[in-house]
């Protein structure tokens, strides 16, 4: 017993040790959540530590609330403050790190919450003590606890995985589960649905609106308006009443303006996504049960009216099928129609059955089944775990701006507040040592810090985005985003896709190219001459995914247009009056006129294959009237029906046929069939896809045309000569892409065409690049050799230097996957991007932009909203609820919106460097005004403060940003960096020019003979009244409106500041006042400002002359020296000496001087293998 007891002791020690060593490993090693994905972030656990909190407490007390108040702008501080770091598994609280690609840091306190099934209210806990929690996470598992740790972040929960000592997100149904187990789904009972509520929440995407009350204490506690409270109580102090009172006005303004417009957007984000309703769900048993739709759970099984709906959550059809509208995801207003889940052992895949989903927000117009059941789905998604719920979280928590202009104005506030410190120094110092109160000191030195940084910075900011958001506005573009348009004034590179963007949305058929025994035939283009009973006749009456509603045929405008040439009718079944259609196969009759005998001759389709853009393809199978067997039509890229055809049916020329239309911008599309034999309507419920699609016979082409918008030319021209990278992503074919390209002058006739072809390796061979040369009349084929792959080029050298490329889907999934070092060249060579998914389009959003470019991306909505996120600057022309995900919509669906957003912005972007500029020189002016007459213990006066500020500072920032952008975009775009070298120089030289020019006022007023110097007065300290003050401030007065001039910059982004008639009227206004107040004011305006005016009216003018040789100074300083000398032949010689050029640029001037690659000898066409992939290789075979 003993032994015994001796050995439980050692082995609780062991215990006790191994617990420690886990919790020193896990303390010391970087935990992560979302681990790999785009979302990861770094977490780390902590519990509260009590001499901690106590010393905390303490200091709050000590510094009278203010470390508070700081621990509020950086609650992580305060949560290192108050708590000890630990391991996750005993952590009380976690600090979840968002380090955003390594450049931006957020951070997240977030509490960690223990949940079980106590959690449910009484009245639905009867035996609620022997449930388990079940639950799905993103890892592909299933668990079911008892009780549960949780954590929630970005509006998603991660759950305490015990055995792997991490957080793990929750998911839904849509993780490790196959379709066999969706079918088994049969619905919860009302105790197993608050079960699973328990973990899951409610069903609803809730967009916080915060109070007026909450909002007024959040926007009065940031630091600019602490800082502004800051100066209200040194100012009061100071006596600057009129001062203190316009800015108490102008921060209640501010702050008002700010509430609106914040409580405004939550409200309509909030009206926008906010939805709910009533559902049927299953309750096991052939029960069912009217609910709250917020109380759906995944696996609830739910019935689709057969009237349609709003889905209100992500769900698997089980049977039957739908017709949906997804704009509010797609942006593609043509329904769509949703077939149910195959069963089979097969996994569910998001991607890959997308037409077995019905997607949160979507709209269910119609509902068919074949029986009078009802038509079933299983939720698999809820609330913020939804495709919708994923759309409004990347609008709720936003990338951060990734832009220049922006970092740098932050460093210039902290350069200020640097240079305030130092004004705060001198001024004890220099006052101490006069023997001054120190009450006195302290006021005066701390009014200094208010003088050097300005209050009016960040709403003066923010005047020129807002004029140019509303000519935007006026030209029918909006704006969501006002952050975006300044970077819009950066882009250098504009991505574009086709159809409906560069193109026209409807299509108009051209003809058809029948094949008939392996032989193409004439094209036809009178569609009466073919034949009714034909078999390319009866697919383009078939295969298509049309439907009715309200006795209107809709859906794809291909499909449209196809059958609309057949002059066919489409009858869909009679619904019944239950919750589904009584369903039968959709009919195509012809018309009854044309039959013969008048019997109508009709075609059931019976089975719809949906197209997917993976497949690129589409069939049905279906059973004319008159035949025993089932046919099959299958249309698609001409590419893959071919691959899909028995060889000997295709003409051995079709490749050339086919790349004659492509070549011409016809948009074309294959269609073929089979016969299925000694098969029943049931059989056709097994059939597997891969089985109906395969031994087609070739039956021949649709063509049909896509013509350019007429906008299109002219702005590609536009864009093309102001030096832009233009790019064409589309998920057409690379033939037609590269006519259309050429047509509206994207592809440079005059360079050489290259596709880039990767293949993937196969048992036989290894991974490889080919280039292909597209020319009108030949087409040479030559491979390249990377990293030992082989090259045989049969192009001229000249052609090597000037050539583009084009690359399908299907290489750029290679490319990425086995060539990632190849991808910024072919990048930064691309022209035309084809056959390009919507996740393919925004990898190469993703990586344009990592190689430097500021990338905007202009798309119709359907499949481009991924890109339209990840570039910088997204336009949408679509008014589709996807378009939320863009921070420009355009109401005019053409590409004219492209120059005129770059325009705005850049007008915009050069507006906000005149204004930060000014707004910086104005306070270091009046910064060093203050310095200079607090050597003489004297200051400018409360009026002089409240005329500088109101009456020329915020009237000049006011209309300084009305002046119109320029009406031609230039080939440089503006800079985006404030202290790059030629704004650093203008800023150093204006400075340099103004402190010169108020010493020498100073220093000249004293030479004169009716000059005395000012007594200061311990007893009177607020007395300024003195020459010394006239002289500075009569000089100062007209620096600011010189920076106001010299910096409001015109051509090449703006137009002259003459076209600005405000700001134009205020300059002379504000010119004429001040020339009176020098020379020759009113008394009463004498003792308003406490000026001691000079007893003679010449010398008066003398201060005139001074202001007037500052203003010339300062204007050949900026705009000769800084704008012609500097910028025109200085800083490029510098350029060429830096490293910090953007990396396209630095890649395009590789290309071009090295002429290695692409490598142009010739050789034999052996293949080298490239042995970085044969181990791979021969691993995998």
């Amino acid at each position: 017993m003993n032994k015994n007891l001796k050995k439980e002791n050692n082995n609780q020690i062991n215990r006790e040790k191994a617990a420690n060593n886990h919790e020193k490993f896990m303390h010391t090693k970087v935990q992560y959540i979302n681990f790999g994905e785009n979302d990861q972030m770094e977490i780390a656990g902590y519990k509260p530590h009590k001499l901690k909190s106590r010393v905390t407490l303490f200091f709050y007390f000590l510094t009278f609330g203010l470390l508070r108040l700081f621990f509020h702008w950086y609650p992580q501080l305060k949560l290192l403050s108050t708590h000890k770091k630990c391991s996750l598994k005993n952590a009380e609280k976690v600090l979840i790190t968002d380090n955003y690609k390594g450049k931006f840091k957020s951070y997240f306190v977030k509490e960690i919450i223990e949940i079980s099934t106590k959690n449910l209210s009484k009245e639905n806990s009867k035996d609620s003590n022997d449930e388990l929690l079940n639950f799905f996470l993103c890892d592909g598992t299933e668990r079911s606890l008892s009780s549960i740790r949780i954590l929630k972040c970005k509006k998603l929960t991660y759950i305490w995985n015990d055995e792997r000592c991490k957080f793990v997100k929750l998911a839904g149904l849509d993780k490790g589960v196959s379709r066999n187990d969706l079918h088994k789904y049969t619905g919860y009972t009302t105790k197993e649905q608050n079960v699973k509520r328990v973990i899951y929440g409610y069903n609803e995407i809730v967009v916080p609106v915060q109070s007026i009350c909450t909002l007024l204490v959040l926007e009065a506690l940031t630091p600019f308006y602490i800082f502004q409270v800051f100066s209200l109580i040194v100012w009061f102090c100071e006596y600057y009443y009129y001062y203190t009172i316009a800015i108490i006005i102008m921060s209640v303004f501010g702050i008002s303006t700010s509430i609106i417009q914040t409580r405004k957007n939550q409200k309509n984000l909030k009206g926008t996504v906010h939805s709910s309703d009533k559902a049927v769900v299953c309750r096991g048993n052939g029960l069912y049960q009217d609910i709250p739709t917020t109380y759906l759970v995944p696996g609830d099984v739910i019935v689709i009216p057969k009237n349609g709906c709003e889905m209100q959550c992500d769900a698997i059809l089980l049977n039957g099928s739908c017709v949906v509208n997804e704009s509010m995801l797609t942006g593609e207003s043509v329904p769509v129609t949703k077939n149910s889940l195959p069963k089979n052992n097969t996994p569910y895949n998001v991607k890959e059955d997308v037409n077995h989903t019905l997607y949160c927000g979507t709209k269910v117009i119609q509902t068919r089944h074949y029986d009078e059941t009802q038509v079933l789905a299983v939720v698999i998604r809820t609330a913020y775990l939804t495709t919708k719920g994923e759309l409004v979280r990347s609008i709720m928590y936003p990338p951060p701006a990734d832009f220049k202009f922006d970092q740098d104005s932050y460093k210039f506030i902290g350069i200020l507040g640097f240079i305030a410190s130092l004004g705060f120094i001198y001024t004890i110092v220099s006052k101490s040592s006069r023997n001054i109160a120190a009450v006195d000191i302290l006021i005066k030195a701390l009014d200094l810090v208010t003088v050097a940084v300005p209050p009016a910075l960040p709403a003066a900011m923010t005047v020129g985005k807002l004029y140019a958001l509303n000519r935007l506005k006026n030209h029918k573009i909006f704006c969501i985003n006002s952050r975006v348009i300044n970077v819009s004034g950066s882009i250098d590179c504009v991505c574009f896709d086709k159809t409906g963007t560069l193109t026209e949305d409807a299509l108009d058929m051209w003809g058809v190219v029948p094949v008939e025994n392996n032989k193409i035939k004439p094209p036809i283009k009178t569609f009466k001459d073919i034949e009714n009973e034909s078999s390319l006749f009866r697919g383009m009456a078939s295969c298509h995914s049309l439907t009715l509603i309200d006795e209107t045929t809709c859906g794809d405008p291909l499909d449209v247009k196809m059958f609309e040439c057949t002059n066919w009718v489409l009858e869909e079944p009679s619904s019944s009056k239950n919750y589904v259609h009584k369903i039968r196969p959709s009919m195509i009759s012809k018309p009854f006129a044309s039959s013969p005998n008048n019997n109508s001759y009709e075609i059931g389709i019976l089975k719809h294959f949906q197209f997917s853009s993976t497949l690129q393809r589409m069939s049905v199978i279906t059973k004319s009237t008159d035949a025993e067997h089932f046919d099959v039509f299958c249309k698609g890229s001409p590419e893959m029906i071919i691959s899909l055809c028995d060889n000997t049916t295709v003409p051995n020329d079709i490749q050339t046929w086919l790349q004659n239309y492509t070549e011409q911008g016809y948009r074309v599309i294959a269609l073929a069939t089979k016969k299925l034999n000694n098969l029943s309507e049931i059989d056709l419920n097994h059939l597997p896809r891969e089985d109906v699609e395969s031994n087609l016979q070739f039956l021949g082409l649709i063509i049909l045309e896509n013509k350019l918008k007429p906008e299109t030319h002219d702005v590609i021209k536009t864009l093309k000569r102001a030096g832009l990278k233009i790019v064409m992503i589309t998920g057409d074919n690379i033939q037609t892409a590269i006519h259309v390209g050429k047509e509206c002058g994207l592809i440079d006739t005059s360079k050489t065409v290259i596709e880039v072809l990767a293949n993937k390796p196969t048992k036989y061979d290894f991974a490889s690049v080919t280039y292909e040369v597209l020319e009108k009349t030949d087409k040479k084929v030559f491979n390249h050799l990377e990293n030992g792959f082989h090259a045989d080029f049969d192009v001229e050298k000249s052609q090597r230097k000037d050539y583009q490329f084009v690359v399908t889907g299907t290489s750029w999934a290679n490319l990425v996957q086995y060539f990632p070092d190849l991808i910024s060249r072919i990048v930064a060579k691309g022209v035309v991007f084809a056959r390009m998914s919507g996740l393919q389009k925004q990898q190469l959003i993703e990586e344009l932009k990592n190689m430097g470019y500021y990338v905007s991306m202009c798309g119709d909505g359907a499949n481009d909203c991924g890109a339209l996120k990840a570039a910088h600057v997204g336009i949408s022309l679509s008014e589709a609820e996807s378009s939320v995900a863009s921070p420009f919509t355009s109401k005019e669906a053409n590409i004219s919106c492209v120059t005129k957003v770059i325009m705005e912005g850049r007008a915009a972007l050069v507006t906000s460097f005149g204004v930060f500029k000014m707004m910086l020189c104005y306070s270091l002016t009046e910064f060093a005004s203050v310095i200079i007459l607090y050597t003489i213990d004297t200051n400018l006066t409360s009026v002089q403060y409240l005329f500088i500020d109101i009456f020329l500072i915020l009237n000049f920032s006011s209309v300084f940003g009305i002046t119109r952008a320029y009406k031609v975009l230039d080939r440089t775009p503006p800079m985006t960096s404030l202290l790059s070298f030629i704004p650093i120089c203008s800023l150093v030289s204006f400075m340099t020019v103004t402190v010169f020019y108020q010493v020498f006022a100073y220093h000249f007023v004293k030479s004169y003979e009716w000059f005395t110097p000012f007594q200061f007065n311990p007893n009177n300290t607020t007395f300024y009244e003195c020459y010394e003050n006239y002289a500075v401030y009569s000089v100062s007065m007209f620096q600011y409106i010189t920076m106001a001039i010299v910096f409001s910059k015109g051509k090449p982004y703006r137009l002259s500041i003459i076209t600005n008639k405000l700001f134009i009227i205020s300059i002379v206004i504000m010119i004429a006042i001040c020339s009176y107040i020098v020379i020759l004011p009113a008394h009463w305006l004498k003792q308003l400002f406490e000026l001691k005016i000079p007893p003679i009216v010449d010398s008066r003018f003398h201060f005139l002359l001074i202001a007037f040789a500052n203003f010339a100074t300062c204007f050949i300083a900026e705009d000769i020296f800084i704008e012609i000398i500097l910028k025109k032949f200085i800083e490029p010689r510098i350029q060429k000496f830096k490293k910090s050029q953007p990396a396209h640029k630095k890649l395009l001037l590789e290309l071009r001087e090295n002429d290695s690659w692409p490598v142009l000898e010739n050789s034999s066409r052996n293949g080298i293998v490239n042995e970085s992939y044969e181990t791979t290789e021969n691993t995998n075979c």
